[in-house]
């Protein structure tokens, strides 16, 4: 059951920051849901193993010969085969020098002709990734020909590799094609980055090339299609298909270009004149908007501060199911994996908005202005990271920012355990899918902020807005956003860029402290020789030291540190701080620790307004007593659920009455769960009317699933009004709670229990099934009996749904071992027998090969 608590993430957190070597500086990231978030204990300081086998092969961005100026596709799609049909119209001149030939990417096609527009055909070889083709003549760069392609592109028949970032390099997936699985919807999409879609159209596959394109899709009439750009036109034709065509003006690279089909809800919208669209599946219709929350909203907010109206003719964004990434910026057409497809009560405790903004942003910096090659994608990856950041500052203010930003850099420092350090600009990786690491993506972010706090916002808005007016439609790198930010600003900036970007880790800094009160001075003493020797070292560090007094008031004092060892003097000081912070400003990514006591982290938690130094002084004191009044009222949820979570239990009734408010009326409902459970662990709080409140007006899954536990815990008689609430709802979210509290066998409880399991969503059903089998195999065999029936059905091999069936499958020999066990029971023998026959016909008729590869597959079926 989904019992992880925000206090269990926050001593995770609050461990791996105490295995550090001091205070963590620097930080981010990825989704808002608390409970979506997994810490490992780590420590963060590099692995002492680690040895620098960069290859000595410089990374180059690809050279052209040639620029395709326009690419036109006619597709049709053979969906038994998976197979795609395709017409490719290249519009071509030569880059700089003559040509008489050109190679093209074309993965795994069969090639059925090669001509030019005037119907000439060319002569060409192939070898199943490359089409040289023999021009008729030399073309200068002031020719333009066009090359028309016939072909059958097979992307299911060729080799497959992935990434941890996209597991499939198939480029475009066929789902469901026979319709055989009730659980998918039928559908195609494609996925071009990195180097893909070349698997289905011919194309020259490299970041640094850019095309207009229209794209011709010919589908079943009862299909809905995306592709880049705007539908122009669609027609029906008289063998029941439909034509779309879809054309893009302005130029964009190759792994940008996609195209979608499939049965969506589709809501229309419109931003500035812009037409937005927002495709789920139909049954999640009446929460497109919702699950696209604040689109309009961030389009006006990423062209304001860029300064730069959105660039393309439209915005569209459509979930696919069996998706092999997380989001992808095709131009004008985002895709998304189902996972971000909600119902109104998900999305209280699971917004979109971080992956919503990493793919909007991505529309200046990636699709816009490109990377050169994979080498800079952190000029696409380390904004889109940061906008994230951008975003949650705008709309949720600077504490939800900052965590973010904490989360990122946990994440970075994570990558940094396990082994891997690298320039975050890397000519020389060893596999372009490895660049899509946590280098690229956070510390590609973090190095932004730095530079932002560094500069200021207005020259940092400013530098980015020169960026993307002088490189529109081009492709980059990094020495060029350098030029932007110095152009604009005046100041040379190599010793930020080459340290950040060129070099690898992060500073170690330890900081003393020495006030001396007859002088009024402090001397502030800081040792980066702590940093691992294979970093970029010594690190030019400028920071704000800041001093908090007694009287409330805070002075900051910038310094910059440029050698390993170095010393600074603060003057003229009023009285003696009663707390310092080296990184007063909270803008580092750096590893510092201070030498502080209790009392100075106390009034650094109580005098500071960043949160990132909050949450530094409550994992640095040995007691928290007398920091929780301050925690419960902060304004951050995190620091709030915090205070629950650190309050000794010999408290927890001196604090009842906050607890029980906040667990009512708390505007963050993973503050309202922590205070809920931490009643339910009051041995003198009854907590049944707050439950009763909480479910009479609570909106929130999370929160509701707690009370609903109190009242199946204590007041079983009154379980059945909850139920009846709750049966049936969109989402499946308290199904498995609801099933674990059935008080007894009735019809109605029974019936849920076995529809569901055929109907569970697939997000759910791990959980679902884990209390299906908990509440019927100790029921009697009527009750079994009825199970076995309702999951024979599920787990028959004409069912296409392979999840389903294995979890049936695991029910149908789990339920095998009950009835074995009840072995002085007749009849409880007679039903084993019969369902072991049942298990053994289902495994011998099985002919899925991911099934039967299994061992309980095997097993039965010897």
């Amino acid at each position: 059951m989904r019992f992880t608590t925000a206090g269990y993430l926050l001593a995770t957190m609050f461990f791996a920051l105490s295995c550090s070597t001091g205070k963590v500086v620097d930080h981010h990231h990825e989704e808002e849901h608390m409970e979506e978030f997994t810490f490992d204990p780590i420590d963060i300081s590099p692995d002492s193993t680690f040895l620098d086998t960069m290859p000595k092969l410089y990374r180059p961005s690809a050279t052209m010969t040639y620029d395709i100026v326009h690419t036109r596709l006619d597709l049709r799609f053979d969906w038994q085969q998976r197979h795609v049909l395709g017409m490719a119209n290249l519009r071509i001149k030569p880059y700089f020098y003559t040509i008489d030939s050109l190679r093209l990417d074309a993965v795994g096609f069969d090639i059925h002709k090669v001509s030019l527009a005037s119907g000439k055909d060319l002569t060409y070889r192939y070898d199943g990734n490359n089409l040289v083709v023999l021009l008729d003549k030399a073309y200068t760069r002031k020719d333009t020909f066009n090359l028309l392609i016939e072909y059958t592109a097979r992307p299911d028949e060729n080799p497959v590799s992935g990434s941890a970032a996209i597991t499939s390099d198939k480029g475009l997936f066929f789902i469901n094609p026979e319709g055989s699985n009730p659980d998918v919807p039928t559908q195609i999409w494609t996925q071009g980055e990195t180097e893909n879609n070349s698997r289905w159209f011919p194309t020259f596959d490299k970041p640094n090339e850019r095309f207009s394109q229209e794209i011709l899709l010919t589908v079943d009439s009862k299909y809905t299609t995306l592709s880049n750009g705007l539908l122009i036109s669609s027609k029906s034709n008289a063998d029941g298909t439909r034509t779309d065509h879809w054309k893009q003006d302005k130029p964009h690279a190759p792994y940008l270009a996609m195209v979608a089909v499939g049965t969506f809800h589709v809501e229309k919208d419109d931003w500035n004149g812009i037409p937005l669209s927002y495709m789920v599946d139909p049954k999640y219709g009446k929460y497109a908007k919702d699950i696209y929350k604040h689109t309009p909203e961030m389009l006006t907010f990423f062209s304001n501060i860029l300064d730069y109206p959105y660039p393309w003719d439209k915005y569209s964004q459509v979930l696919v199911h069996e998706y092999v990434s997380g989001a992808m910026e095709n131009t004008g057409a985002v895709v998304f994996g189902d996972f971000i497809q909600k119902t109104d009560r998900e999305l209280i405790d699971d917004p979109n908005d971080d992956i919503i903004a990493h793919e909007m942003i991505h529309h200046w910096f990636g699709d816009l202005v490109t990377c050169e090659d994979w080498s800079d994608l952190t000029l696409n990856e380390g904004f889109a990271n940061y906008a994230e950041y951008l975003w949650k500052e705008h709309k949720y203010g600077r504490d939800e920012a900052e965590l973010h930003r904490l989360l990122s850099t946990y994440e970075y420092y994570q990558e940094i355990y396990y082994g891997k350090s690298r320039p975050v600009v890397d000519h020389y990786y060893e596999n372009k899918e490895a660049m899509f690491d946590r280098h690229s993506y956070n510390k590609g972010g973090l190095i932004l902020h730095m530079l932002r706090k560094y500069l200021g916002d207005d020259a940092f808005y400013t530098s980015l807005n020169k960026y993307l007016t002088l490189h529109a439609g081009t492709s980059v790198e990094l020495d060029e956003l350098r030029m932007a930010f110095e152009d604009t600003v005046g100041e040379d900036l190599n010793w930020f860029f080459n340290q950040w970007f060129l070099g690898k880790g992060h500073p170690h800094i330890h900081v003393q402290y020495q006030y001396d009160d007859v002088n009024k001075i402090l001397k502030v003493h800081a040792d980066q020789s702590g940093t691992p020797d294979n970093y970029s070292f010594p690190f030019v560090i400028p920071t704000d030291i800041a001093l908090y007094y007694a009287d409330g008031t805070i002075t900051y004092h910038p310094v910059r540190m440029t050698d390993t060892i170095q010393d600074f003097v603060i003057n003229n000081l009023k009285a003696e701080p009663v707390s310092y912070v080296f990184d007063g400003k909270n803008v580092l990514l750096a590893n510092i620790s201070e030498e502080k006591s209790e009392y100075q982290y106390k009034q650094q938690f109580l005098h500071s307004p960043n949160f990132i130094d909050k949450i530094d002084a409550i994992k640095n004191v040995e007691s928290v007593i007398d920091l929780i009044p301050g925690m419960l009222d902060n304004a951050s949820y995190f620091i709030r659920s915090a205070g629950i979570e650190y309050m000794p239990d010999s408290l927890t009734m001196q604090y009842a009455d906050k607890l029980q408010e906040m667990a009512m009326s708390d505007p963050d409902s993973r503050v309202r769960r922590s205070a809920l459970i931490k009643l339910l662990d009051e041995e003198d709080y009854d907590p049944s009317l707050l439950s009763h409140i909480i479910l009479s007006s609570e909106q929130a899954y999370p929160v509701l699933e707690i009370a609903l536990y109190v009242i199946g815990a204590n007041e079983s008689e009154n379980f059945n009004q909850y139920f009846n609430q709750f049966k049936n709802e969109d989402s499946d979210y308290l199904a498995s709670t609801l099933v674990r509290l059935f008080p007894d066998e009735s019809e109605a409880y029974l019936d849920y229990a076995n529809i569901k399991a055929k109907t569970i969503n697939l997000k759910d059903i791990n959980d679902f099934y884990a209390a299906y089998l908990e509440y019927v195999q100790s029921k009697d065999l009527n009750v079994i009996k009825r199970a076995i029936d309702t999951n024979s059905k599920i787990a028959d091999p004409s069912n296409g749904s392979v999840q389903r069936k294995l979890y049936a499958m695991n029910t149908l020999v789990k339920l095998s071992s009950e009835l074995l066990n009840r072995h002085n029971d007749l009849q409880a023998q007679l039903l084993l027998d019969e369902t072991l026959g049942i298990i053994k016909k289902i495994a011998a008729a099985e002919t899925d090969p991911e099934l039967t590869a299994l061992p309980i597959y095997q097993d039965f079926k010897k």
